[in-house]
């Protein structure tokens, strides 16, 4: 057994300046020193999204090189190090090992393709793959002090330190958290937990909860005076375990809150992290909270010291009101409409109640009859196929982009000499007089699927609808 994994639970609580070394020298009977270096260079620092969380990779140097990538020129050394956050910038910690897969918000990617440190003598390098160790990351308004004592692959170890100036700019896209866990009115604060589409939880029987899988969650107390989440701009309430009219309670330690040996941390408003099971907080405590409404759909956005974060969907009202759903029983039809004209990535889906029926008509398209209501969706698929997640309305009508489903909109003429109307996402209603819609044109689309067996859900100020059952297409 290598003597590394014998230090690996002390190691992280060891000061930087301390190593551990595999091979002792025969000479001296000691562990070698680490070789130094300082690396006073920044040869890249691209960005990459990976799903809720930000892969930043840095190259930096000594003295001496330049080049990028691998095609470096010089004498010296660079250390590419790829470390994971969820801010848009590179958050201070002191980031740990993980291979590719298991990579989280404090890690450093090692593994294949994952952070190297290389020796550089004219156009030749020499990479070798970082193993373990722990770096530790500080920052002052771009001002990055960035340090640690590091073992290799081919079992040696060096120490860098690096002083760098470092800018990112700000993410336009946010963190969206889909999932409603937790709903709780008390106290005049209502308790919301909003997560991430990989995060999932079950009651503890104390109160609480047991996290699994991977992504974030939010914990948000939010103030109400009767148990309704009312639209407004929310500000941070200047103490923990407190908030007013018009505030969120910030994130805080109660400490032992009941004079019984307990000891309580992260209560308030506190961003959270969950890797297989384990889990860990940021207090929030400043930066507003606004809320909107349409209809049964809420948007709750948070922008602060880097940190974005989304939610939009239905949330059954915490004073016991619960969203009635308009239950779908069947699948009318299903089409990709990719197969026919490739740039329109999109399945359209027809979904209707019990009493609707549906006849294909000699133009390829379908005619509905009976009596009830149908719901039309046009909804984003690079290849076909139906895929789990939550869906937000486009932006623009009849162009639909990753994440997003078609809005209702009337196409007008495009060039066969009548117009058109009703396309996209619209709730019909069957009627011997004819056949109505309404456009749906906010809210969201969820998609869920369970051993073939697909829940869509859609949440809107038109309509309110959940289908369960197979989709074929």
């Amino acid at each position: 057994m290598k003597l590394k994994y014998m230090f690996l639970a002390a190691a992280s609580v060891l000061a930087l300046g301390s190593c551990v070394r595999d091979a002792i020298s025969p000479l001296t009977g000691k562990y070698p020193a680490p070789e130094s270096y300082e690396m006073t260079k920044v040869l890249a620092q691209p960005v990459e999204k990976s799903g809720n969380v930000r892969i930043f990779t840095l190259e930096l140097a000594t003295e001496g090189i330049s080049g990028t990538e691998g095609n470096w020129q010089g004498t010296g050394a660079v250390l590419r190090i790829k470390f994971v956050g969820d801010k848009y910038f590179l958050h201070d910690a002191a980031y740990t090992a993980a291979p590719s897969g298991n990579a989280q918000k404090g890690n450093y990617i090692v593994g294949q393709e994952g952070s190297a440190f290389s020796i550089v003598n004219g156009d030749q390098s020499h990479s070798i793959g970082l193993d373990y160790g722990s770096i530790t990351v500080l920052s002052d308004n771009g001002s990055y002090k960035i340090s640690g004592t590091l073992w290799l692959a081919d079992e040696s170890t060096v120490k860098v330190n690096a002083s760098i100036n470092l800018t990112y700019e700000p993410d336009p896209e946010p963190i969206r958290l889909t999932k409603v866990i937790s709903a709780v009115y008390n106290n005049n604060l209502i308790t919301l937990n909003l997560a991430t589409e990989g995060v999932n939880a079950t009651d503890n029987g104390m109160g609480g909860f047991n996290w699994s899988g991977n992504g974030q969650y939010l914990a948000l107390d939010i103030y109400s005076s009767d148990g309704n989440l009312a639209p407004g701009i929310y500000k941070p309430s200047s103490k923990g375990g407190e908030a007013g009219a018009g505030q969120w309670g910030i994130g805080w330690d109660p400490g032992d809150l009941w004079g019984i040996g307990m000891v309580f941390t992260n209560w308030g408003t506190c961003w959270w992290s969950v890797a297989d099971g384990a889990v860990s907080a940021e207090k929030l405590s400043s930066g507003d909270i606004t809320v909107t409404k349409t209809g049964s759909s809420f948007t709750i956005s948070y922008n602060s010291n880097g940190l974005w974060i989304e939610f939009n969907g239905a949330i059954d009202q915490v004073n016991g009101e619960k969203v009635e759903y308009t239950e779908l029983a069947q699948c009318l039809s299903a089409v990709y409409n990719g197969a026919q004209s490739p740039d329109n990535k999109s399945i359209t889906l027809n979904l209707g109640t019990a009493d609707v029926t549906s006849t294909p008509n000699a133009w390829g398209g379908v005619d509905f009859g009976g009596s009830g209501n149908y719901l039309a969706i046009d909804i984003y698929s690079e290849d076909g196929k139906l895929k789990p997640g939550t869906y937000r309305p486009c932006a623009t009508a009849g162009t639909v982009s990753e994440g997003e489903f078609g809005i209702g909109w009337d196409p007008g003429d495009i060039g066969w000499g009548f117009p058109l109307y009703n396309w996209g996402t619209c709730w019909w209603t069957i009627a011997s007089g004819g056949n109505t819609a309404v456009h749906i044109t906010d809210g969201q689309i969820r998609v869920e699927s369970n051993d073939g067996t697909y829940t869509v859900t859609i949440e809107s100020s038109a309509v309110n609808a959940k289908y369960t059952g197979a989709v074929t297409l």
